[in-house]
């Protein structure tokens, strides 16, 4: 079966580290990205262990991101939970879980 090719058009995000001084320091820019679905099945796996999933994304691959690193939207915070590097794909992602940073935390930049 041939892979369908996967499209980067719904807008673009910063990857970003938390440095010593709680700040962010952007390390990726200006990444298109697409938009996935989050499913029912990911949605309640993701209630029965005790968290969330706000957004999940893909990018072209870039296998250095990890999770625990910071992706900004739109000036929105979020958590990259989980970064899954799939070369099945055409061309090849990364597709990133995020969980968007309650205003309380979110971190100023460098």
């Amino acid at each position: 079966m041939k892979a369908k090719f996967e499209e980067f058009n719904d807008g673009i995000a910063d990857v970003c580290n938390v440095n010593g001084e709680d700040r962010l320091e952007r390390v990726k820019t200006g990444l298109r990205f697409g938009n996935e679905n989050v499913g029912i099945t990911r949605h309640y796996a993701a209630q029965a262990a005790d968290t969330r999933v706000d957004r999940v994304i893909h990018i072209l691959r870039q296998q250095d991101i990890e999770p625990h690193q910071v992706v900004v939207i739109e000036g929105r915070q979020y958590d990259i939970d989980k970064a899954d590097h799939l070369k099945d794909t055409l061309p090849p992602i990364t597709k990133l879980t995020l969980v968007k940073f309650e205003k309380h935390r979110e971190k100023e930049f460098a």
